[in-house]
């Protein structure tokens, strides 16, 4: 630590920041729950027109995680508790992210060398004038997060950081849908590739939630909601609902004298007849049973809790079933077993059994996207239907190939 001009100047190493990286990104690709708030904040400014906002945010807050004495809102030394945030995001976050495959949403090596962050010394609301009413608003909004950031230290800035990196690695690339192409597969081949799909990477669960949305989807088109849910301003229980339109009332002229009208009817509101949890770790008759008192407390009348963790004891389901309708009146299914959940699915879908085959597949793709899954997950999704339907060609050939016995 140095004086300058009377300022407490301060430097990030960046051998320890590497350090804080490696940490924060094994807790980003684990299953731990991580700081909703961070997950929210990183989210937002991820929205952001200015994609520099991104990397400017994760530089500050591996600097905390670094050293707790920085001056989140630093850019350069010239400032009170000040440090090199353009050298730490140059030497330290850029080639860990460009390493790791993290999309930071710009591509440069010294993203801090863009406007408006160039050359100055911190960041503050003035950086851009008023009338830029969305960048300004966007990065009055980066300083409330750079603001909150500087209370971080130790574990707490290491959670942060976690949780910005676990939203660019779920955000990165969002867009792209694989579109896949190929036979379809039996159900049993089907069913138990979707269980070895989802438990060769779990992605802290989201493969076993995209899994659960993909199969809601057969059994209720166009009425399952998954993404949403993942907004923490919305309070429903659970990571996929099945919503429908409420009825509209209609009056009594209406019902006793129906007339015709050009009138547009007034948007009916969504309601959640079924919400469903997803974990892919062990799970205890307790935490279903709290899932179940949030279901009868938002007033809906249906639950499924899916437990697929391979190693999960034994929950006396049918135990769970009544005391989940004796103490709350809720309905609820648990399944432990991802086959079976995909056999359901296909057994009460309204579409045909070939129907089904055929279509799961893609829904399962276009959930991963929702729920953010790793950029690599779909393509690992479509290589494993591929081998599958390789090797099912070649069962058929060799099982239709005539034996010829020599002739003696």
């Amino acid at each position: 630590m140095t004086q300058s001009g009377g300022k407490k100047v301060l430097s990030v190493h960046k051998g320890q920041a590497r350090s804080m990286f490696l940490e924060a990104l094994a807790l980003a690709q684990g299953d731990d729950n991580l700081p909703e708030e961070w997950i929210a904040r990183t989210r937002r400014v991820g929205h952001a027109s200015n994609a520099t906002n991104t990397p400017l945010l994760g530089t500050a807050l591996l600097a905390k995680a670094t050293n707790k004495d920085v001056n989140a809102l630093a850019l350069q030394t010239k400032v009170h508790r000040g440090y090199s945030a353009r050298g730490v995001a140059k030497d330290v976050l850029v080639p860990m992210c460009v390493e790791h495959e993290i999309d930071l949403r710009t591509t440069g090596a010294e993203p801090l060398n863009n406007q408006p962050f160039f050359a100055k010394p911190q960041v503050i609301k003035d950086l851009i004038p008023e009338n830029k009413l969305v960048a300004r608003r966007e990065l009055e909004y980066l300083i409330q997060c750079l603001e909150a950031a500087d209370y971080l230290e130790d574990e707490s800035a290491v959670h942060a950081l976690a949780a910005f990196l676990r939203v660019r690695i779920e955000d990165g690339n969002k867009a792209t849908v694989l579109e896949l192409q190929g036979n379809a597969l039996k159900l049993p081949v089907l069913s138990q590739l979707a269980r070895d799909f989802i438990n060769v990477n779990r992605e802290g669960g989201r493969r076993g939630q995209a899994l659960v949305a993909a199969c809601l989807d057969l059994v209720h088109p166009g009425m399952v909601y998954a993404d949403a849910i993942n907004d923490p301003s919305r309070k429903v229980p659970g990571d996929v609902a099945i919503e429908v339109p409420s009825q509209p009332q209609a009056s009594t002229q209406e019902t006793i004298f129906p007339v015709e009208t050009t009138q547009p009817l007034v948007p009916a509101d969504r309601v959640v007849v079924l919400s469903a949890e997803a974990k892919q770790k062990v799970v205890t008759q307790s935490e279903i049973l709290q899932f179940v008192e949030r279901l009868a407390a938002a007033g809906i009348g249906k639950g499924l809790y899916v437990a697929v963790e391979p190693n999960q004891a034994d929950l006396e389901v049918s135990e769970l079933v009544k005391k989940a309708q004796e103490r709350n009146g809720i309905a609820l299914e648990v399944i432990t077993d991802p086959k079976r959940l995909l056999e359901n699915a296909v057994q009460w879908s309204p579409l045909s059994l070939g129907e089904c085959l055929e279509t799961f597949p893609q829904l399962l793709v276009q959930r991963l996207r929702d729920f953010h899954c790793g950029k690599d997950s779909q393509h690992e999704w479509g290589d494993m239907l591929a081998a599958a339907a390789s090797a099912h060609v070649v069962q058929q050939r060799d099982a239709e190939t005539p034996v010829i016995n020599p002739v003696r």
